[in-house]
């Protein structure tokens, strides 16, 4: 029997007016995540799902085409996240298992509706549709917000999980894990914002990713990973050097305007609309 989390509020529609708190998950999941942040030792293979993505991603979309055509290894891998003992799981291969977890039940949401032009047309692809990780069944949202954020609480999260949306966090062509997932953070923050779609100057004003409005708090909230006094002083750390001197020049406090965020599919090839679930 799914054992389905617990939560304390109502979730903010994931639409761009708001974003869910990060509140800390309650209930049996809750206690099997502090566990392993006590003294979990267990390692987690992915190899799986980085073959998949080595193959099915391009420039940071992807070919959905492919990942139609290997549906019976995504599901296969999927599984064995299903399988495993979150209880007994090392720190980081923690927040790797669920990170991956997280983007490989979203590629595998836009398969399961194939004709969509956005993930924003799946009904309760974030809220209602519940997915396997260890004996648990969780959300999107709470995958994201009631135990990566508030437990792990390192903002570079927000480049690794991707939205299967244009504006999202580009998914790589590899899978993150457990003995170099600080590294690989490090090199999507600085990937993420050191590109001009998503940090740039225009003007008179900084421009960055709506990440940066909905939450803000993460960058700078102390006791968070890596938090900076300002959203501008997280930005230069990994920016373009134009930006960082864009930023100096204003004394560490520039005008800032948020990008409009493009909701539309990441495809590099778009599913095949009659390829139904189940069927391939």
């Amino acid at each position: 029997m799914i054992r389905r989390l617990a939560v304390v509020c109502v979730l903010a529609i994931a639409a761009g007016c708001g974003a869910p708190s990060a509140e800390r998950a309650t209930g049996d999941v809750a206690r099997a995540v502090e566990a392993a942040l006590a003294g979990g030792t267990e390692h987690f293979d992915h190899a799986a799902w980085g073959a998949l993505l080595s193959r099915g991603t391009k420039d940071g979309l992807v070919d959905y085409r492919f990942m139609q055509e290997h549906r019976a290894d995504l599901q296969s891998y999927l599984k064995t996240v299903k399988e495993a003992h979150l209880d007994d799981m090392a720190p980081g291969h923690l927040e790797a298992l669920l990170i991956n977890a997280y983007n490989a039940y979203t590629v595998l949401s836009i398969l399961q509706y194939a004709d969509v032009s956005s993930i924003r047309e799946i009904p309760g692809v974030w809220t209602k549709i519940h997915h396997w990780v260890g004996d648990y069944g969780l959300t999107l949202d709470e995958i994201e917000h009631r135990i990566l954020r508030p437990y792990f609480r390192d903002p570079r999260l927000h480049f690794a999980l991707n939205c299967a949306s244009r504006s999202c966090a580009p998914l790589p062509p590899w899978a993150y894990e457990g003995d170099r997932i600080d590294a690989q953070l490090e090199e999507r923050a600085r990937r993420f914002l050191s590109d001009p779609k998503n940090v740039r100057v225009e003007g008179s004003r900084l421009l960055v990713s709506k990440y940066f409005d909905w939450y803000a708090g993460d960058f700078t909230t102390r006791g968070w990973k890596g938090t900076e006094d300002s959203v501008a002083a997280y930005i230069a750390r990994y920016a373009a050097p134009d930006v960082k001197v864009f930023i100096d020049r204003h004394g560490g406090k520039p005008p800032i305007g948020f990008l409009d965020y493009d909701w539309s599919l990441n495809a590099a090839v778009p599913p095949d609309p009659s390829v139904r679930p189940g069927s391939s």
